[in-house]
């Protein structure tokens, strides 16, 4: 869903001398919105999203703090054009902040070469649910038995497996995944959960995203994984686009407006005893988001909530969970 796009890449593309790094702190329930509007302004569209991290004994460990606010940031060429980003941005967090908490913007200048790593610094070996390990390229990690580990590059894609509902998405797949199973990623961002499906014993995982960088960011980490890339297929299009085929798991990480409008096409794409994982929906549209399932023929059987984000677990064949 969100939120790195390629850093690395526009600063080897043209070279500057000084960036200015923009970043606001607020409200969870606002870093969709404050994202979007980064992404209209940053060099190549490029937004780190930071999480309040509760200190853990072990260094390659954390807990993320629910209580506090997020911060988010994007980084501009100190270049004429950025004063206008700043007036725009400002403009917009100002309007937003009448809803919800947002802090006023923050503008620090940074050296290129401090910029070069700036973004990385936000990035943390993560684990999620029993078995689950987000691990940045460039971090170490110790595995334990039994661990699933993504290597993924969140400076080269949307999706860092930070965002509550992206681990909602983790967290279903390791409970619901079975070898051997047939898995459409719609709305692959990063790949992540495509690379965590593979990861998780699934035969066959096709990664598909209406965004050609995201495609791109995708295969860039499915290389980082090289044991399971194999199984997976990284390509652009829309649920549309897998007309006449069949999925024995479907994860949709989109939006709620998105899944309402797809329930119909995503039930036609799994197979009589197949399952859906929908996320990327607001705990406020959840019963809409439910409602527009059953139409489609979906069975609810089961909703997962982390803070204001919500997972419903779905299928057409009626079960309990």
């Amino acid at each position: 869903m969100l939120q790195a796009p390629p850093l690395l890449f526009a600063y080897k593309e043209k070279r500057m001398t000084q960036w200015l790094e923009f970043s606001v702190e607020a409200d969870r329930e606002a870093v969709e919105a404050i994202s979007e509007l980064f992404t209209r302004y940053g060099w190549n569209q490029g937004v780190a999203i930071e999480e309040p991290i509760l200190p853990h004994v072990d260094e390659d460990k954390y807990e993320i703090d629910l209580s506090k606010p997020v911060t988010i940031r994007t980084w501009v060429p100190a270049d004429p054009k950025a004063e206008q980003a700043r007036v725009a941005m400002e403009s917009n967090l100002w309007h937003l902040g009448q809803i919800r908490y947002v802090s006023p913007l923050k503008v620090e200048v940074k050296e290129e070469e401090d910029w070069n790593n700036a973004w990385k610094e936000h990035f943390h070996v993560l684990r999620i649910g029993q078995h689950m390990v987000i691990q940045p390229s460039w971090r170490e990690h110790s595995s334990e038995p039994g661990d699933h580990v993504i290597v993924l590059d969140p400076g080269s894609a949307f999706g860092t497996g930070l965002h509550q509902t992206t681990r909602l998405c983790l967290a279903a797949l390791e409970d619901y995944v079975r070898g051997g199973m047939r898995v459409l990623d719609l709305g692959t961002g990063s790949g992540v959960l495509a690379i965590g499906a593979a990861r998780l014993g699934a035969g066959a995982v096709l990664a598909v995203d209406i965004d050609d960088v995201a495609v791109r960011a995708t295969r860039e980490n499915m290389a980082l994984n090289p044991a399971v890339a194999p199984l997976i297929t990284a390509a652009p299009g829309t649920i549309e686009n897998v007309k006449g085929e069949s999925f024995d798991l479907i994860v949709a990480n989109i939006i709620a407006r998105v899944i309402i409008e797809v329930a119909a096409s995503l039930a036609a794409a799994l197979k009589p005893d197949g399952l859906l994982i929908a996320s990327g929906i607001i705990a406020e549209r959840a019963d809409e988001v439910a409602i527009a399932l059953a139409a489609a023929g979906f069975h609810h059987y089961e909703r997962r909530q982390e803070g204001d984000w919500v997972a419903l677990v779905a299928g057409l064949k009626e079960r309990h969970p």
